[in-house]
Order: structure tokens, then C-alpha cells, then sequence
């Protein structure tokens, strides 16, 4: 469909911004009333609820996660244009701080509302 075609560009450039760091690309798409969480009670665990929040956290994770890599494993887009679920299994990797590796395999819920941006769920 075509409709999942474009959906799909979508979420890998989103995922490009954030690997180089183009926090400013990557809120244009974002709806002002976002709903952003990252399972886990550390550093970059938690929810955010507007786009300055989201925009601090993404510097956090800039910050803690320096060389951050998401690689994009599948995307599913289901639905209608105007109910629209997508699906996004990545693989995060990186150097921590102290020299350690980091590896994280996630799931992104993103419901793109029509004209509003998107609400995003990290799994």
C-alpha cells in the first residue's frame, strides 16, 4: 500500500535524525501533547508529555549516550490514514560513559494523529 510506503520513510528519517542527533527535524513531526515513555528507572527512563520535555530528554540521551545507534530490525504500519498504528522494532547500541557497552532492543507504539504530529510509546 502506499499509504504504508510513505508511513515507513517516515519513521526511518525520524530514526535518522535521532542517530544524528537533529533533535529540531525530528520534534517538527511531534505533536504538541506528545506522550513519550522509556521504560526504566534510570537516567533516561520516564515519561514526557510536550515537546520541550521531549526535546531536553533527547539531549540527555545525546548527553549520556554519545554515539547512540538505532537500527531499524521492522516497521509495521497498520490501519487508515486516519487511525494509524505503527510498529518499530529497533536495536540500540552505544559506548556508556564509563567505557561499557550498551545494548538495548526496543519497540516503539507510535499513533500518528492526523495533522497533529505523533504520540510515541517506547516499549
Amino acid at each position: 500500500m502506499l499509504y504504508s510506503y510513505f508511513v515507513k520513510k517516515l519513521i526511518r528519517q525520524s530514526f535518522d535524525h535521532v542517530n544524528n542527533r537533529r533533535w529540531d527535524e525530528l520534534l517538527k513531526a511531534v505533536a504538541p501533547n506528545i506522550h513519550h515513555r522509556f521504560g526504566g528507572a534510570h537516567s533516561i527512563g520516564g515519561e514526557r508529555h510536550d515537546k520541550e520535555t521531549l526535546r531536553r530528554w533527547f539531549e540527555r540521551v545525546g548527553h549520556v549516550l554519545p554515539n547512540l545507534h538505532l537500527k531499524i530490525n521492522n516497521i509495521w504500519v497498520k490501519g487508515w490514514p486516519w487511525r494509524t498504528t505503527v510498529f518499530v522494532q529497533w536495536d540500540g547500541t552505544a559506548t556508556l560513559l564509563n567505557g561499557g557497552s550498551y545494548f538495548n532492543r526496543g519497540l516503539h507504539v507510535i499513533t500518528p494523529a492526523m495533522g497533529q504530529g505523533v504520540r510515541n510509546r517506547g516499549v
